[in-house]
């Protein structure tokens, strides 16, 4: 759900205000093995430990992505992500018909660099799994009512998505909408050019009698875009 950009491809024109510098961080790690490890290896687990890696470098990736929801750092304005000033938090409430038709109000009056309203809705509910997934998916599942007051209104507008990391430290859970990222830029993954994943490569030990394998990932996520992101911190 989150718009996946290389760091080289350029910002849509008008739509957004020029973001700060994405700056990309280098994460990785050593792990040697001993011979008498590999000798002794009936698992098999030394030819795992390429795939393990990718596998860290993905739980990475989602991590800081998902931190920026949680954290709301600062924007290029000198406002966090999510603020009054950028009209993309709602009113603390369960997910309803009340508090996803004002969520849509606000992203109907999101406007752009030249004060003209930019026609971005919501197509993805982000919650934290329990009480939030479950009020998501009731208000965007169809039904057949008995009498137009039960009609859902939001029926299939939405695609619910459950992520553990929103599950706060305290407090209640909170929510999220964010918009289709063809129509604007939300949160952007950055890879170093020609590093689009994990480099691995491996040398024999001289003082230690086995090898040793290095992974290297360089990666940044950061938010472009306010305009198309929204919060609700829940009840």
């Amino acid at each position: 759900p989150i718009h996946i950009k290389l760091l080289q491809t350029a910002l849509k024109g008008s739509e957004v205000d020029l973001p700060a510098p994405v700056r990309e961080m280098t994460y990785g790690r050593i792990v040697g093995i001993t011979r008498q490890t590999l000798i002794n290896d009936d698992l098999d687990a030394f030819t795992r430990i390429p795939s393990s890696f990718g596998a860290a470098a993905a739980d990475l990736e989602s991590d800081l992505v998902y931190s920026i929801f949680s954290t709301n750092p600062n924007m290029a304005d000198g406002n966090p992500l999510f603020h009054a000033s950028h009209a993309n938090l709602g009113t603390a409430g369960t997910i309803s018909e009340t508090t996803l038709a004002e969520a849509y109000r606000l992203f109907g009056n999101q406007r752009g660099l030249e004060g003209r309203q930019i026609s971005v809705l919501p197509r993805y509910i982000i919650t934290p799994p329990g009480v939030r997934s479950v009020e998501a998916r009731k208000n965007v599942t169809a039904t057949t009512p008995n009498a137009v007051a039960g009609v859902n209104a939001f029926a299939n507008r939405l695609e619910p998505i459950e992520e553990a990391r929103l599950i706060p430290t305290a407090g209640p859970d909170p929510w999220f909408l964010a918009a289709d990222p063809s129509r604007i830029d939300t949160i952007e993954f950055a890879y170093l050019e020609g590093q689009q994943g994990v480099y691995t490569e491996t040398r024999s030990g001289f003082e230690v009698d086995g090898i040793e394998i290095k992974a290297r990932h360089d990666f940044a996520a950061k938010a472009i875009d306010w305009r198309g992101l929204f919060r609700n911190a829940g009840v």
